[in-house]
């Protein structure tokens, strides 16, 4: 991260933003709900189907990303952007 880019503005990084409610890939569509403060975000990686699923409060948005990259030297990391203002 730095002051341009965040998680989800890399082809190799994926994000959520509650906010602007949209799904980020690079890229970006619309995607989820409006989060407010309190809220709780989950996000599932299933490597066997090659997804990653978002979270809000308990309740799944959906698919937000198929057929995402798995194999030997691929590996993923949790990852927070934030930005003031």
């Amino acid at each position: 991260m730095n002051n341009h880019n965040g998680v989800g503005d890399d082809p190799t990084s994926y994000a959520y933003d509650g906010f602007r409610i949209k799904k980020w890939n690079k890229d970006n569509l619309g995607y989820g709900e409006a989060w407010s403060t309190g809220d709780v975000i989950g996000t599932l990686i299933d490597f066997d189907r090659k997804v990653i699923s978002f979270w809000r409060n308990n309740k799944n948005l959906g698919k937000a990303f198929t057929n995402i990259k798995i194999g030997q030297n691929c590996v993923y990391f949790p990852a927070v952007s934030m930005k003031n203002g």
